[in-house]
């Protein structure tokens, strides 16, 4: 079971939301800050850089420090962790620290958020930072299929390769404005997490005075996807090929669908015993393969099948899942193995949320992204209510609704794609855009 703690929403007056997870008797506290403010809501697309060298220089200079390393020092001087992040969407700022100084800690978030110093000489050398860290990426193979195949159905991200060209061109300037726009007290959600109940009100009489403008809260950007033609990487260095199947919807779903597909999931390759990478790795066809179930408030979902797997051995492999999800379609899912993939489940849920962070990121995910309350107890719930004519469902859905590709990257050519995109024809219908 997860700890012991309590949820509570704070509404401010100055437009700002987010959570207090109170839980009693620990030591430490968790803080994320998070924004409407990631490289989709960058004025310039030449510029799309802008928002990730922002997260760059956040915990930079600001009124009081004038450097990140002397920040650094005053931060971390009793143990505090600290980092940001951006995606396409958001960006978060997080700390965690020892209980004895959440005070200092919240007045050291509110500096980095609030009252920034955006220097040219700090900027030219995080512009350094991000070309190593997005000149590293393009040799993340996986990470670089994913980009591919989920561009060709449809997705507005860019490219890495495409975003090291926009870097160059970002001044101060830009990341002032992109601040000014995105950080306002209407975009701004915030967890906090710890045993901080009977500080409820000085922490919020705290934020109430962070000096930002009221501002509005950043639409969410739609997205729609479609069918896409096979995806090829050639990359002659592979020894192996990684391969990406993705099957959408043009739809959100649901708590309950979700972990209806968890548990799909888990039937087909969750284990050694999985009716996919369970016999592909019984068979010496497949080491590591992989399902898993995207869905996202843009008003999108995928199931994507993803792995690596010698060129050789990718046919059969592909007659394997092409076969288990044929058998879906035709209702052949147990009441067995359900009942196992919900323990299963439930088994996890009892390891989970067993830290203040781990809890803070749990509520985090849902209340970042649709100003709702996830909570953590009602997990069981959900697991339990999963059966199997939903499943069977939302699996002919997916394999009904004709918005997939599939893609490959490593020393292949697009024959080799199109066998295995030929095949999957079979099971996963070719429908003209509507």
């Amino acid at each position: 079971m997860p700890i012991k703690h309590k949820v509570h929403e704070l509404i401010l007056k100055n437009g700002a939301k987010g959570l207090l997870i109170d839980v009693p008797d620990t030591t430490v506290a968790s803080f994320e800050v998070c924004f409407r403010a990631g490289n989709e809501y960058v004025m310039r697309p030449e510029r799309q850089q802008t928002a990730h060298l922002m997260e760059h220089m956040a915990f930079g200079s600001n009124k009081d420090f004038g450097d990140p390393e002397t920040f650094s020092q005053e931060i971390t001087k009793n143990g505090a962790r600290y980092n940001a992040v951006t995606w396409d969407r958001d960006m978060a700022y997080y700390i965690d620290c020892a209980l004895m100084e959440w005070e200092r800690i919240l007045d050291v978030l509110e500096l980095t958020v609030v009252e920034p110093v955006y220097k040219k000489n700090i900027l030219e050398s995080e512009k350094g930072n991000a070309r190593e860290e997005l000149t590293g990426d393009l040799n993340n193979y996986a990470r670089l299929l994913n980009q591919r195949v989920y561009k060709a159905l449809g997705d507005t991200l860019m490219l890495d390769a495409d975003k090291l060209t926009t870097i160059d061109s970002v001044t101060t300037s830009d990341i002032r404005q992109h601040h000014d726009r995105t950080h306002t007290t209407e975009n701004l959600r915030f967890v906090i997490a710890g045993n901080l109940g009977s500080h409820e009100s000085k922490i919020i009489a705290k934020l109430e005075n962070w000096h930002l403008a009221r501002g509005e809260r950043l639409p969410v950007t739609k997205a729609h996807y479609h069918r896409a033609e096979p995806v090829t990487i050639v990359r002659k260095d592979m020894s192996s090929v990684r391969f990406l199947l993705s099957i959408a919807l043009n739809r959100e779903l649901t708590m309950i669908e979700r972990d209806a597909m968890g548990a799909l999931n888990h039937i087909l390759t969750g284990t050694a015993h999985s009716r996919i990478w369970g016999k592909a790795r019984s068979s010496g066809l497949c080491y590591g393969m992989g399902s898993r179930t995207y869905s996202d408030v843009s008003g999108t979902s995928s199931w994507d099948f993803y792995g690596q797997i010698s060129l050789e051995n990718s046919v059969p492999l592909f007659d394997l899942i092409i076969e288990q999800l044929r058998r879906i379609a035709n209702s052949d899912l147990t009441e067995d193995e359900l009942y196992i993939a919900k323990q299963y489940a439930l088994g996890g849920f009892q390891m989970r949320g067993q830290t203040v962070a781990n809890l803070l990121d749990w509520y985090a995910g849902m209340y970042f992204e649709k100003d709702e309350i996830d909570n953590i107890d009602d997990s069981p719930k959900y697991i339990n209510a999963t059966e199997l004519s939903q499943i069977e469902a939302l699996a002919k859905e997916f394999l009904n609704s004709g918005i997939w590709t599939i893609g490959l990257i490593g020393n292949v050519t697009e024959a080799d794609t199109k066998i295995l995109y030929d095949k999957l024809k079979g099971l996963l219908p070719v429908k003209d855009e509507e």
